[in-house]
């Protein structure tokens, strides 16, 4: 059964399509002849300028046409009809847009023609949705730190910089660029993105792959409030990028931007002496030097009929990091230091004053390089095809100094990929079908330097240690070092989608659908170059590994290996209904399916309450705890959670143009939007948990698994066992790991474990939106809007820790009193942590939002005003993925 219901789609989205959802636009109105009676049966032609590609249509009875799925750009608009001047005027189409153009003809005849000029801002009298569009203009001239354009998105009435919450994972996961962005009270993993049309988010936490250079961008617009049903798998925001295609003039441009400390201003609070009274490097200026250089080419390989664009751009970044401070051991605590490796050891760690006190920076070495290709190509009179292809590439230095391991640092390569192809087929002025193809990749490789150590390399004995790199190295009120190990993190969308844009009579059809497959995988040898951990400088000197606010004295894993597949599809269905001159309804309706994350060696748990009370065992790992399950159990679901197949989601609007001179319009509407495009990263904690990624803890006072020294951390020798009252932990040495893991695989005390809600299939986070909006045109082409916006969210996911301790303020929390202890088998081993993620945390939204702009070639203004209020119920500083520490106060 379920295969067909994917057959069955895959036939639909064979007939069907999603062309306005890509950022395309449309030119809407009526013609009336000097009397203002409707005219019937009038042509109307919009000609792209820049390349004289033409559309036409004719006014239906009541005097109304629309020209569907145009792409944003400058048009010549012509409307003609017998006994009747012809009526011309320039217009600017931009993304998303349904702009209108009214045609009020005179008598005469069609040879004699009138220039009409037009106001450059249009009211919009067709649609309830709420959106900005950032035009070239503002793309090239508005000042942009490291010319970003994404950071554009934040002029957008009711959007705010919110904080990472997990969604920007650094410069070694995630490309420099990404912007986290609430709007309208949505989460900053809930933004979708499109390229030309093409899926754009990143597909390991939902933020933005990079845009491309601002020279290379024709514009991009933000849908914030109840978009059409076009759009889905993200319930927040739509952002619609649009690059330049190439026209019958050949033109193209060169540019180069310079920063350093010649150009850079003095922090006021920099000094202009050293301690010892020389001068500083360039007066206190910063060292930062950024250099951004390239271009953009475009024209025609055969007029008329075929054009191309490209562009480059190259950044080269150096800078050196902030000065931190640490604390580091004098010449006399050296003295005495007895371990063999931690004597090692400290000839890389570098002496500081007579207090021990060590000043150092960090290099920081980056280079980009932005490259984008187009080619677009007629066909026939009544197809056009596109291709255009992404590249960007982004390298950080790695760093590793033998004379001073503090500056220890991993690089990284991440590279951006996203081709697309796109079809368009005009059967007649009225049905028009357009397809798409893209596939997008991201790769990011991250590892130390090429002559970076091991642990082994000083001295320190284990068995298992597959990479040169260190982790961590730390000492309680002193210095810490390390870094994360070599990983590459993959990630791969394959995008089909297909619209057919049908004009009958009043309404305006569009109905289609999308098919996506994803793909994440991770290589990650998390933990596999282990942790060590010393509590002050006594203990360091004498090797001892020692605990220390709540850092284990020893650990080592076997790494985060995964292979995430998923599948996001959509249907839908949008009718803009003409019900009269003024009034303009809009009504969709959306189904989105939501399923589970796949995984293919079906790394999961489950955990059951009644079945650990029952004193029920795992049949497929029987040393586990009662009540924790896997796959191949039974009862237990695909994926460790059922899928969310009855997603439907309604939308509705209206638009009235309210003197009928589409000077003012009032617009309001409400939708539901369902947030399936579930983020490649939110089953990390699954696979890297036993006994799928068993670790190794030891801690001080472990009855069993108490550390030995930085020499010999597993206790294999009788010294240290004697020193530190040790014991050798060879046997339960679990590295390297097998996979899959054994049927008789050990689960060790008071381990961390984690399943979804077992009650319930996945609850999609649901976003309910509403807004009623008055919007006038000015003089002078100001535009002015102001507006009520609201929103409720359900089904957002929030962290619960299923194993607390029992209130007290006298007792201390410890294993044996956790809840899950008191009840479990004696025979068990014990419970930690047992996080679980429900699907049931509300948010609400309500705003007041204010705008005002002018476009127009010689001054550009936007400006916009939010008085807003945002609440939930998500516990302070909890991640947006589940799966982490800031638990929820409830039990």
């Amino acid at each position: 059964m379920k295969k067909q219901r994917w057959v069955l789609l895959f036939v639909l989205l064979s007939f069907s399509a999603i062309s306005f959802a890509q950022g395309l636009g449309d030119i809407v109105g009526t013609v009336s002849d000097p009397s203002g009676a409707l005219l019937a049966g009038a042509k109307i032609t919009a000609v792209e300028i820049g390349t004289g590609l033409a559309r036409t249509t004719t006014a239906d009875t009541q005097g109304y046409y629309v020209i569907t799925a145009l792409k944003p750009s400058r048009y010549t608009v012509t409307i003609e009809s017998a006994g009747f001047r012809t009526e011309k005027q320039e217009i600017t189409l931009l993304a998303d847009q349904s702009l209108t153009v009214n045609g009020h003809l005179q008598l005469g005849t069609p040879t004699e023609v009138v220039e009409v000029t037009g106001s450059s801002v249009q009211v919009d009298t067709s649609t309830s949705t709420l959106k900005n569009v950032v035009e070239q203009t503002r793309i090239t001239e508005l000042p942009l730190n490291g010319r970003n354009a994404a950071t554009l998105t934040l002029t957008t009435a009711g959007s705010v910089q919110g904080p990472s919450g997990g969604a920007d994972q650094g410069t070694t996961k995630t490309f420099p660029g990404a912007v986290t962005l609430n709007v309208n009270g949505a989460r900053q993993n809930q933004i979708s993105y499109q390229l030309d049309g093409g899926n754009y988010v990143d597909e390991y936490t939902n933020v933005n792959q990079p845009f491309p250079n601002p020279d290379a961008l024709q514009e991009f617009s933000i849908q914030t409030s109840n978009y059409s049903a076009e759009y889905g798998q993200n319930a927040g925001a739509v952002v619609n990028v649009i690059t330049k295609s190439g026209t019958n003039a050949l033109h193209g441009s060169a540019f180069e931007f310079v920063r350093n400390a010649v150009f850079n201003a003095r922090n006021w609070a920099a000094p202009l002496t050293l301690p010892n009274g020389s001068p500083t490097k360039d007066m206190g200026r910063d060292q930062l030097k950024r250099n951004q250089f390239g271009g953009t080419i475009g024209g025609p390989i055969i007029k008329d009929k075929t054009f191309f664009f490209s562009s480059y751009q190259g950044t080269r970044l150096r800078n050196l990091g902030g000065v931190t401070q640490t604390t580091v051991p004098t010449v006399a605590q050296r003295a005495t230091a007895a371990d063999p490796a931690v004597i090692n050891l400290l000839k890389g760690i570098p002496l500081g004053d007579v207090n021990g006190k060590l000043s150092f920076a960090k290099p920081d070495h980056q280079d980009f390089h932005d490259l984008l290709g187009k080619v677009d190509h007629v066909l026939t009179e009544k197809d056009r095809f596109s291709v255009r292809y992404a590249y960007d590439r982004f390298s950080k230095l790695a760093v590793f100094d033998p004379a001073n391991f503090l500056t220890y640092t991993d690089g990284s390569t991440i590279t951006s990929q996203n081709i697309l192809l796109h079809e368009s087929h005009v059967f007649n002025p009225h049905l028009l079908n357009d397809a798409r193809f893209s596939y997008s990749r991201e790769k990011a490789s991250r590892g130390p330097a090429a002559n970076a150590i091991s642990v082994a390399d000083l001295g320190v004995a284990l068995p298992y240690e597959p990479v040169k790199a260190i982790q961590q190295i730390r000492v309680n009120g002193g210095f810490s070092f390390g870094d994360n190990p070599p990983a590459s993190f993959v990630r791969n969308n394959f995008s089909w989608s297909d619209d057919v844009s049908w004009v009958i009579s009043k309404h305006e059809v569009h109905y289609g659908g999308t098919l996506e497959r994803s793909r994440v995988d991770l290589d990650n040898k998390f933990f596999q170059p282990a942790e060590f951990s010393f509590d002050g400088f006594a203990n360091l000197m004498a090797g001892k590994l020692t605990d220390y606010s709540g850092n284990p004295a020893f650990r080592q894993g076997a790494g985060e290996f995964k292979n995430n597949r998923n599948t996001f599809a959509g249907l839908y269905i949008q009718d803009n209904v003409k019900v009269n001159r003024r009034l303009t309804v809009n009504l969709g309706l959306r189904w989105e399916p939501g399923r589970a994350q796949r995984e293919l060696k079906n790394r999961w748990t489950q955990f059951r309450l009644p079945d650990l009370i029952a004193g029920a065992h795992s049949t497929v790992f029987p040393n586990a705890p009662a009540g924790l399950f896997f796959p191949g159990d039974a009862g237990f679901p695909n994926n460790g959670l059922r899928d969310s197949m009855n997603n439907f989601a309604p939308r509705l609007g209206f638009a009235w143009d309210v003197f009928g001179d589409s000077k003012t319009s009032l617009r309001g509407g409400s939708g539901i939007f369902y947030d399936t495009r579930i983020s490649g990263m939110n089953n990390n904690r699954f696979v890297d948990s036993t006994p799928f990624s068993p670790q190794l803890f030891l801690q001080t006072g472990a009855v069993g698994a108490s550390p030995g020294t930085f020499a010999d951390p597993l206790c294999t020798q009788a010294a240290t066992q004697t020193a530190q009252k040790c014991t050798s932990q060879t046997a339960a040495y679990p590295f390297p790991a097998a996979f899959p893991p054994p049927k008789n695989a050990p689960f060790r005390q008071s381990d961390l474990y984690l399943g979804w809600d077992p009650n319930h299939k996945w609850q999609v986070p649901t976003i309910y939106n509403w807004n009623l909006v008055l919007e006038r045109q000015l003089p002078a082409s100001f535009l002015v809007r102001a507006g009520y916006v609201g929103s409720h969210t359900s089904h957002l996911g929030e962290t619960v820790n299923q194993d607390p301790c029992v209130p007290s303020a006298t007792v201390t929390c410890t294993g044996a009193i956790r809840r899950l202890n008191l009840v479990k088998p004696a025979a068990d081993v014990s419970f930690g942590d047992l996080q679980l993620v429900p699907y049931d945390v509300n948010s609400s939204y309500n705003s007041l939002q204010l705008t005002a702009e002018r476009r127009a070639k010689s001054l550009t203004i936007t400006g916009s005003y939010t008085w807003s209020k945002s609440i939930d119920d998500l516990p302070p500083g909890q991640g947006l993925y589940g799966f982490d520490a800031n638990y929820s106060a409830r039990p």
